[in-house]
């Protein structure tokens, strides 16, 4: 023991000072770890404010999105990218000081109908009720209008599909994908090649459930569905909801619209997306033929009357919303119906 230290216990009044000095450095330590426990304490109760409030501002952008959709229903009966839907986000950003709100709505009618390039047992058993003499027809040219439209949309020169051939394919392995037997198109795959796969599966044989699941079908590779260097990828142009195989026209990007008749190139849609984003022609998209009044359009190009639509039912809602360095982001798809209910078919947030 150090001579000093000897020193120091043989006096009382040291051992006392020493006794008071371990004492403080004790509280000193509690003290600090206290202060370190309360300052998270108090992060973590900052943290489940924020989480709160994020939550609310989600649902509240939601319900501004449902709102906006009733609206513009009760003010018409057709959809354009210039509805208050459209445009909701531009007026908005004064609703919660300090944090950010974002709140975009897509319209999906104007997208690729996966579901629709086949009909299901159910729908074909209702057009022969329907109609006991030409149901069977009807089920034949309804398909063969979706058939069209795919193949045409895969063999634009935008994706990496390298000829007719590839692309004819393709739809023979989606419509088996889709269809309930287990017959085989000529081009096309059924469970007996997904079960021979290395890592073996079944055909879905039903509706698919979401665009990414593509990828478990013959021949869509990621290079199709998400692009590359040199293509575009299909996967943004399609969507799962609705299975009427209608367009709408007023919406539908580039890539649809140049799906929906032969010998439509890239200067005529251009034509029709100028027509539709000029303010004084909104009153003209009530009717699904408006392509017609188009200046230069072709006018021996006629679209199938069973293919386009002026209005849409199908809606993906994406808000975000922000609290400093905190965010929260919901998407949702939404069933807007005739009689205006509206379904909120999925919501998640991330």
């Amino acid at each position: 023991m150090p001579k000093r230290l000897r020193q120091i216990l043989a006096d009382r009044s040291g051992v006392a000072l020493l006794l008071a000095l371990l004492t403080i450095a004790f509280l000193v330590a509690v003290t600090v770890r206290l202060t370190n426990s309360v300052d998270l304490q108090m992060q973590g109760g900052v943290n489940q404010r924020d989480a709160v409030s994020l939550e609310g501002m989600l649902l509240s952008g939601l319900n501004l999105a449902r709102a906006a959709l009733l609206a513009d229903q009760r003010q018409n009966r057709f959809d354009t990218s210039r509805d208050a839907w459209g445009t909701l986000g531009q007026g908005i950003s004064g609703l919660f000081p300090g944090n950010r709100l974002r709140v975009k709505v897509r319209d999906l009618g104007g997208l690729l109908q996966i579901n629709a390039l086949v009909l299901s047992d159910s729908e074909r058993k209702e057009l022969r009720r329907q109609d006991p003499a030409g149901g069977s027809r009807q089920i034949q040219d309804f398909e063969k209008r979706q058939r069209k439209v795919w193949l045409r949309f895969l063999t634009s020169g935008r994706f990496a599909v390298r000829d007719e051939d590839e692309a004819l394919a393709l739809v023979d392995a989606l419509s088996d994908w889709l269809d309930a037997d287990d017959e085989e198109r000529d081009h096309g795959a059924e469970s007996g090649y997904y079960e021979g796969l290395a890592t073996p599966y079944k055909c879905r044989n039903g509706p698919v459930l979401y665009p990414e699941e593509l990828l478990l079908v013959k021949g869509f590779s990621r290079k199709l569905l998400y692009g590359d260097g040199r293509h575009q990828g299909i996967i943004g142009y399609l969507t799962t909801a609705g299975r009427d195989g209608r367009i709408n026209i007023n919406t539908a990007p580039a890539p649809v619209l140049q799906a929906l008749a032969d010998n439509l190139d890239a200067e005529d849609v251009q034509k029709l997306i100028e027509f539709r984003q000029d303010e004084d022609n909104q009153d003209l998209l009530a009717r699904p033929d408006w392509y017609r009044r188009v200046d230069g359009f072709p006018g021996d190009i006629v679209l199938d009357r069973q293919l386009i639509t002026s209005s849409s039912s199908w809606f993906r809602i994406t808000v975000t919303a922000a609290i400093g360095r905190m965010q929260r982001t919901g998407q949702g798809v939404l069933h807007r119906q005739d009689n205006e209910e509206q379904t909120l078919v999925s919501w998640s947030v991330r």
